[in-house]
């Protein structure tokens, strides 16, 4: 199974414009690329169609018609995390097994997967697993996505030591909503954490309001070596 799994520092950061943004990319070159959003919550429902929004944007961007069964296994209508959702008895508790059989079915579907993790990488999703355990289990390697603010390194190191705890493969950083203007700090980030980290700053997206998924595919296209990430 080809794919990667994308992880973020916190919740917001951008995971799903990444994801969805990099689905784009791939489909423009004609990929058969499917996406997962094994986890999500929310207070609401989305549409009659999606559960979640990010599954929505995700389906969109991929241009996929796989079910939203299959491609959210595990909503919860409240939003906290899977674990605490699960025991407020907004959803059924997440069943790590079904959950890796499903991403692996989509695996095999399509010519390359994209899962979008929820949150953080140690968000608990049972009282014995977290976020990084299942990406883990379903062995794909991992983009973290961050952001170029005040807390930025502290959170991207504690992500990238979360990470290498559990021998997660980490194959690049993505710096999300940047400002269009970076003052001095914001420059220096991306050097800073790659010095730290020995890992590659892959990309470096820049804040716009409503931007599309196309609009973060198309810095993507730039940024990224695609042919490097399809040989995963």
């Amino acid at each position: 199974m080809r794919g990667i799994f994308i992880t973020g520092t916190s919740t917001g950061v951008g995971k799903t414009a990444v994801g969805a943004g990099l689905a784009w990319a791939l489909r423009k070159r004609k990929i058969d690329v499917g996406v997962m959003k094994p986890f999500a919550t929310a207070n609401r429902v989305f549409s009659t169609n999606y559960r979640s929004q990010d599954t929505a944007i995700l389906a969109k961007a991929s241009g996929v018609n796989d079910p939203d069964c299959n491609l959210n296994p595990f909503f919860y209508s409240i939003a906290a995390s899977p674990l605490v959702a699960s025991e407020l008895k907004h959803g059924v508790p997440v069943n790590i097994k079904k959950a890796v059989q499903e991403l692996k079915k989509l695996g095999r579907k399509h010519d390359f997967l994209i899962s979008e993790g929820i949150g953080g990488i140690m968000v608990p999703l049972t009282q014995k697993e977290c976020v990084a355990g299942f990406a883990k289990r379903i062995d794909l390697p991992v983009i973290i996505v961050s952001t170029a603010k005040l807390g930025t390194l502290n959170h991207t190191l504690l992500t990238v030591m979360a990470c290498k705890k559990f021998g997660l493969e980490i194959r690049g950083i993505i710096l999300n909503k940047t400002s269009r203007k970076p003052n001095l700090v914001e420059q220096k980030i991306a050097e800073v954490l790659e010095s730290l980290t020995h890992i590659k700053v892959l990309a470096v997206i820049p804040f716009s309001k409503g931007a599309s998924f196309a609009a973060v595919g198309k810095v993507l296209e730039h940024d990224l070596d695609l042919d490097k990430l399809l040989s995963m």
